[in-house]
């Protein structure tokens, strides 16, 4: 479900609300006092001149929650199979970005475009890897930076049945071996991080955004639980396994 292509782009994606929905659990929840976005661009390490691609953009929350450090030299391209999610991140960043409705594995791009492309937890939507990953190395300038983020096995596994198990395609368990068939250099840095949750409603927020078929049933099964591990412990407290990839052009 999570790699086919109108499901995503009718009921997960077509809005921003279920992405914001699980965005706003990690924000308000999560042990690491920095943001992940900042951790990200950090890990960038780019010149002060460059053109950055996005692929999969979403709404542009990466460069939203940096647009303070952004150099006035990096020429970004956001790009998503959403026009709902180029919407949604043009009217947050205007023309700090250009943008457009592009699938990764088929870039509408010549080869030798970017210095840098960035797959910011979406390579596990995608059916072809191989196919986004040879797109992604096509339009890249040799030396080029490839960065890919997700989760690991063991993210969000207090919840069960209920998390996300989307990175088993391309988590960070396998992503390594996938990448270097394609770049060189490959290294993984994990975010180190976990989830305090205070609240029980933005926890039914994250669950029903994931588009599954939750019964009543089971989101009142949830909500007693973690209401009763708030009362007990004063929060119900979650694993949260993520990180980046970071590789070179040959």
């Amino acid at each position: 479900m999570f790699t086919d292509r109108s499901f995503l782009l009718e009921r997960q994606y077509r809005t921003a609300e279920n992405l914001n929905a699980r965005i706003e659990l990690h924000e308000r929840f999560s042990t690491n006092p920095e943001p992940f976005s900042r951790w990200v661009f950090d890990r960038l390490r780019l010149p002060s001149e460059a053109d950055i691609l996005e692929v999969g953009c979403g709404n542009g929350n990466l460069w939203a929650a940096n647009r303070d450090r952004i150099p006035a030299g990096w020429r970004l391209t956001l790009t998503d199979i959403s026009p709902g999610m180029i919407d949604e991140a043009r009217e947050r960043l205007g023309d700090l970005a250009s943008y457009g409705v592009a699938d990764v594995q088929e870039l509408p791009f010549v080869s030798d475009s970017f210095d840098a492309v960035v797959a910011n937890h979406m390579l596990f939507h995608v059916p072809a890897r191989e196919r986004a990953l040879t797109e992604i190395s096509r339009v890249l300038r040799t030396g080029g930076t490839a960065i890919a983020t997700t989760n690991g096995r063991d993210h969000l596994r207090e919840l069960d049945a209920r998390s996300e198990r989307w990175s088993r395609s391309f988590g960070l368990e396998n992503g390594r071996a996938q990448l270097e068939r394609f770049f060189r250099d490959v290294e993984l840095e994990h975010f180190p991080d976990s989830l305090e949750i205070t609240e029980v409603e933005p926890l039914l927020g994250y669950v029903r955004s994931l588009g599954k078929a939750e019964s009543d049933e089971d989101l009142a099964r949830l909500a007693k639980d973690a209401e009763a591990a708030i009362a007990r412990d004063g929060c119900l407290r979650v694993t949260k396994s993520i990180g980046l990839f970071r590789g070179r052009k040959p």
